[in-house]
């Protein structure tokens, strides 16, 4: 096969382009925005066969910071994964997976990714194995409404500087487990939480949170300082709240009746063993 494997290239933006398209092609997803906004992040390491100067088959590597139980660790999330249709059934994103975990072997005490549903039979050939994943919430009653909610719009550059700089200077939202990695938050702000990110001044923290009728979902909380619950929440509050959903673990918020669930969907599998078992992974975590 007239094919070359490239890694650690996002210097070569020839290769770095063709990289994007890849991903648009393959994910639908575009990382024109990400990119522009100056938050690329060389810790997200791509291993790509390339033919004709194009992408046909790829794999990303992204070592991440992570806290498990008071101490710091590197954890690795396997993300970007595709081979185009005429080069599938050939090995390549098998063998650009075992590169790229081979590479980064010592770095890190866990593997893991989530997996779209038609990959899951993929991944479990590949030698990974379903991990159960939790949610934590509590039932909550409206209380009344303080004054200070800013909504930010990360179209604004003003407010995107500020938004990256409490993603910077952050502690970590949970002592069991957390994930520090303020490009790949930056993505999330851009894409994902776009419409949800709200300053509280007056706490010095940023939430990511939104409403479904009667439910909160609070995405993440970023402070130099953490803000207990209860101090969080009459900013965030609406009188026909009745549950809040937490997409990270709560030891810092000093909340009195959580409740923990076993969280299905997001197809979350590791390789080999992993440090924790049934954790709530950080919204913002996710590649």
């Amino acid at each position: 096969m007239d094919i070359e494997l490239k890694t650690e290239y996002w210097e070569d933006l020839d290769a770095r382009k063709a990289f994007k398209t890849f991903i648009l092609d393959i994910h639908g997803l575009d990382f024109t925005e990400w990119e522009a906004r100056g938050y690329w992040d060389k810790a997200y390491t791509p291993f790509s066969y390339f033919r004709d100067g194009q992408v046909i088959a790829s794999v990303c590597i992204y070592l991440l910071d992570a806290t498990i139980g008071g101490r710091t660790t590197k954890l690795v999330q396997i993300s970007g994964v595709g081979t185009h249709l005429d080069w599938r059934r050939q090995g390549l994103s098998r063998k650009l997976t075992v590169l790229g975990l081979e590479r980064f072997r010592d770095q890190h005490e866990g593997v893991f990714l989530f997996a779209d549903e038609e990959a899951i039979p993929y991944y479990l050939r590949c030698g990974f194995s379903a991990l159960d994943e939790s949610q934590e919430f509590c039932q909550i009653n409206g209380v009344p409404i303080k004054s200070g909610l800013v909504r930010l719009n990360p179209s604004d550059q003003q407010d995107l500087d500020k938004i990256y700089g409490y993603a910077e200077s952050r502690v970590r939202i949970s002592d069991k487990f957390s994930i520090f990695s303020p490009k790949l938050l930056m993505f999330h702000a851009l894409y994902t939480l776009r419409n949800k990110v709200y300053e509280i001044p007056e706490l010095d923290c940023l939430v990511f949170f939104d409403r479904n009728d009667e439910v909160v979902n609070i995405y993440d909380i970023l402070g130099r300082t953490i803000p207990t619950f209860e101090e969080i929440y009459p900013y965030i509050s609406s009188e026909t709240d009745k549950q809040i959903n937490f997409h990270f673990h709560t030891d810092k918020l000093g909340i009195r009746g959580v409740q923990t669930r076993v969280l299905l969907g997001n197809n979350t599998f590791v390789k080999g063993s992993f440090p924790l078992s049934a954790p709530v992974f950080p919204f913002t975590s996710r590649a």
